[in-house]
């Protein structure tokens, strides 16, 4: 008697111990995704005005994957940075791909240093207007403001919305991907002492004051 009531007990906490896996599973949107469904989960959530499917099944060997918007434009998913049953997160071209199209990267630096005579640095994954204040060198606050209005205004850029949240917690969803090139850096150096701030294309509507605040406020790091 002992056995069976030990044994309906076992098959009671099994079945309860099952459920609370099941309904987790279910409250999880990434249980049962494969890579790509998890990718364009990432995608739509980051470029909500825009629709994406897979056309090439990212390869986990070459760590690339190619996606395409509605308007057909193919671009690269690289870069696993989390993969596992609550977290997953990854890089993605489509904004790069786009600014490339637009010719965004010579205008930009015809802005930065024809027009500003300052110094434009970019490759894969950076991006930076780059200022070394001295004698031969002494932009003004509301020089620097206009020049990255301009700069991120050469290109119409689709709507991003970056996560609020990058760190992950055990037993806790989280999911997005980060853009290649998303970022504009401005880096200020003053007597050797350098200070970054950071824009994004987003900003380009920013309300110029605004600017002008955060380039004072470089120009009050490297004077200290």
């Amino acid at each position: 008697m002992k056995k069976i009531i030990l044994g309906l007990v076992t098959v009671i906490l099994i079945s309860l111990f099952s459920g609370c896996g099941l309904k987790r599973d279910e409250d999880n949107p990434l249980s049962g995704k494969d890579t790509d469904q998890r990718i364009l989960m990432c995608l739509n959530k980051a470029y909500p005005e825009h629709n994406f499917k897979a056309v090439k099944s990212f390869d986990r060997q070459k760590n690339e994957g190619i996606f395409e918007d509605e308007n057909g434009i193919k671009f690269k998913v690289r870069d696993l940075i989390y993969d596992n049953i609550y977290h997953f997160a990854c890089r993605d071209e489509y904004l790069a791909t786009i600014l490339k199209k637009e010719d965004f990267f010579d205008k930009a630096k015809q802005i930065i240093e024809d027009k500003y005579g300052q110094k434009f640095i970019y490759d894969e994954s950076v991006m930076a207007i780059e200022i070394i204040y001295d004698e031969n060198n002494k932009i003004t606050t509301d020089k620097i403001s206009q020049m990255i209005i301009e700069v991120l205004n050469i290109a119409k850029t689709p709507k991003f919305i970056y996560p609020d949240n990058q760190e992950f917690s055990t037993g806790v969803v989280n999911y997005y991907t980060l853009p290649a090139l998303g970022v504009l850096q401005c880096y200020l150096e003053k007597n050797q002492i350098g200070e970054t701030e950071l824009f994004y294309f987003s900003d380009n509507s920013m309300d110029k004051a605004l600017i002008n605040e955060k380039i004072d406020k470089l120009y009050e790091s490297v004077d200290e």
